[in-house]
């Protein structure tokens, strides 16, 4: 196998001797070249159609060297637990001393458990590589480092300062951390520990509101919407605070944060809330302690360029509400905030530390995964007894479709990095019928509160979304709401939520030709110049990756019709 001497492999896994054993969810791959530009990133997810899977991605590093080749170094997002021991022992005191309620016997099965697991991975030598690729030199980078590396690194302001945040549920013993980034180099000002979790606090109200955490706090998001009283909001912030530039949580908000014997303090705090008030309260909290933290550290660094990373920052309302402060310029969300992006951040910061420095390099797209080939998706659709064409003019058969009301599924090109769907792997249709939410879920078998999200071409953005500007890059990627114009309510109901926000991805044909083109011939016929655009899977299910997965979930979504690769499948 040829060396591809100038890739450093991103790798976010736990041990390649236990391949079952996992880290929290969204193990996956990436490869950075010197220049620091990622190359190719794909999550496990996607391959062995688990959904967040945890495992050892095997499957994503055995197509990362099928691809480009043995790198030349290896970089592991994530910590040794035996390296952030000691912190995690102060963590541990600290929630003991709050939780008066807890035994002993419960601090100690805690304590002990952590401690056990830490010395077995210290006497292990965890983490490990596969035996082809034990030779390579290897390096740890920390959770919240990986995070930092991946807003800073693929920020698009090379030549000004930027300040980053990352906020999560919990890394590595810490649950966020703030950092100065300039001339190619990170500078750490600030480590959240990890029992002051604003992530952590989000997570167990989706929990308590029967979802799954680290899954469906997006359902959260959009059931908030739908809440009048933020009174758990206002509870939660009175036993909170920003202390020099981070949360810090008393006694009854830590015990919550470590989701433990807590459930008195909980019925004492949501009593008698409906599920709608408990979801508006938690996205209070949420963001005035996070507006509270960016203020702060705006006005102590003077810079006014923010890059974020961390599960937080999928709070697309969260990001609404950041970009809007005075004290913000612009905004920049990594495409892949959550775990998924570890892999990349991790070979990041490796490829920075060896060469002294790295200036920034804006990751203008994410289709950096596996694409679907002609001989493929040729071979997918005989299987299936399926018939397709490959029309001469896609855009506009294709845009035919859309405008008599059919829901047209797209698998082609390379797939998308990250959990936004951004017309690879996507489903079209049109945004006039407001009942779509309801009947298309049917379909796909999904549950959402939210609306389906649009995809509009650059030159209209404007219009529909006034607040929007071309420098928003964070557009692109479907990581921010807008409020919408009187004309999108009128022509694009279907993608306008409740509180008359939307979650638009603002595409430039340079982005994606091909779905470019579609939009433009859509706008041709119907004067509209957006489509919905929501993922292609089916519940519970990742976003489809191969031609395959394609042509199955087309089949059982009952779907009017699928573009895979270059072919037209209709029935």
């Amino acid at each position: 196998m040829k060396e591809a001497t100038d890739l450093t492999l991103g790798l976010y896994g736990y041990d390649a001797r236990r391949p079952t054993v996992g880290c929290r969810h969204n193990s996956g791959v990436a490869l950075v070249n010197e220049q620091g530009a990622v190359c190719f990133a794909v999550e496990e997810e996607r391959l062995n159609r688990i959904k967040n899977a945890s495992t050892y991605p095997l499957l994503s590093l055995a197509m990362a060297q099928a691809r480009c080749g043995r790198p030349s170094q290896a970089a592991i997002a994530g910590w040794p637990r035996h390296r952030y021991f000691r912190e995690a022992q102060g963590n541990y005191r600290r929630w003991q001393k709050a939780s008066r309620g807890a035994t002993w016997r419960h601090f100690a099965n805690c304590y002990l458990d952590f401690s056990i697991h830490t010395l077995g991975a210290a006497a292990m030598r965890l983490p490990s590589l596969p035996a082809n690729l034990g030779h390579l030199h290897r390096q740890c980078i920390r959770h919240h480092h990986a995070h930092a590396a991946t807003a800073y690194y693929c920020a698009p302001w090379k030549d000004a300062p930027t300040l980053v945040i990352t906020l999560d549920g919990a890394g590595d013993g810490e649950s966020g951390s703030v950092w100065l980034g300039a001339n190619g180099k990170l500078e750490k000002l600030a480590s959240v520990p990890h029992p002051d979790s604003i992530g952590a606090i989000y997570s167990l109200v989706t929990a308590q509101l029967g979802f799954q955490p680290n899954r469906h706090e997006g359902k959260v998001l959009g059931l908030a919407a739908h809440g009048q009283d933020v009174s758990l909001g206002e509870q939660l912030l009175k036993h909170a605070h920003v202390v020099a530039g981070i949360p810090r949580f008393d006694a009854p908000l830590l015990r919550l944060s470590y989701n433990r014997f807590a459930e008195a303090t909980w019925q004492e705090m949501s009593a008698s809330l409906h599920r709608e008030d408990v979801a508006a309260g938690v996205q209070y909290f949420t963001e005035i302690m996070v507006l509270r933290m960016v203020r702060y550290w705006v006005e102590k660094t003077g810079v006014r360029h923010l890059a974020v990373a961390g599960g937080v920052f999928a709070n697309v309302k969260l990001n609404q509400r950041i970009m809007a402060l005075d004290e913000v310029e612009n905004l920049y969300i990594y495409p892949n905030m959550g775990d998924g992006g570890l892999a990349a951040g991790a070979a990041l910061a490796v490829v920075a530390a060896r060469n002294g420095s790295l200036m920034p390099r804006f990751l203008d797209h994410v289709y950096l995964g596996p694409t679907i080939t002609a001989s493929e998706a040729e071979a997918a659709l005989r299987e299936a007894g399926l018939k397709a064409q490959r029309p001469a003019n896609m855009a506009a058969d294709v845009a035919a479709l859309l405008a008599d009301g059919k829901v047209v599924a797209r698998a082609a090109g390379c797939m998308e990095y990250g959990p936004r769907a951004l017309g690879n792997r996507t489903l079209f249709a049109a945004c006039n019928d407001p009942s779509i939410n309801q009947w298309l879920n049917q379909k796909l078998q999904r549950t959402e509160f939210m609306p389906f999200a649009p995809i509009i071409m650059e030159e209209h953005a404007k219009a529909y979304f006034p607040d929007w500007r071309p420098e928003h890059i964070a557009a692109r990627f479907m990581t921010i709401t807008y409020d919408a114009s009187a004309l999108a309510k009128k022509n694009i109901p279907a993608a306008i939520h409740v509180d008359g926000t939307a979650r638009p991805q603002v595409l430039r044909q340079q982005d994606n030709p091909e779905v470019h083109a579609i939009l433009s011939a859509y706008y041709a016929r119907t004067g509209v110049p957006a489509l919905i655009n929501t993922s292609f899977n089916m519940h519970e299910e990742p976003i489809v990756c191969t031609a395959a997965d394609a042509v199955r979930a087309f089949q059982l979504g009952h779907l009017d019709a699928l573009i895979c690769a270059d072919y037209l499948c209709r029935l």
